[in-house]
């Protein structure tokens, strides 16, 4: 995995956590507020394996 590719996926999963934060803030329908609970989840999950993607690669800071 290219350096840069590995920057923009953790950039794109920290936006994709903010606007599920976002919205489930925002809705009142059962299944909106499962649907954002599940999306923050599964993006946390992999924010996670992509931070420690980095660490082991020893990417400290995007080029």
């Amino acid at each position: 995995m290219k350096r840069t590719d590995l920057w923009d996926d953790i950039r794109q999963t920290k936006e994709t956590i903010e606007n599920a934060l976002n919205n489930f803030d925002q809705v009142t329908d059962p299944i909106l507020i499962d649907y954002y609970s599940y999306t923050l989840k599964a993006a946390g999950i992999r924010y996670q394996f992509l931070l420690k993607q980095a660490k082991r690669l020893e990417l400290l800071t995007p080029e």
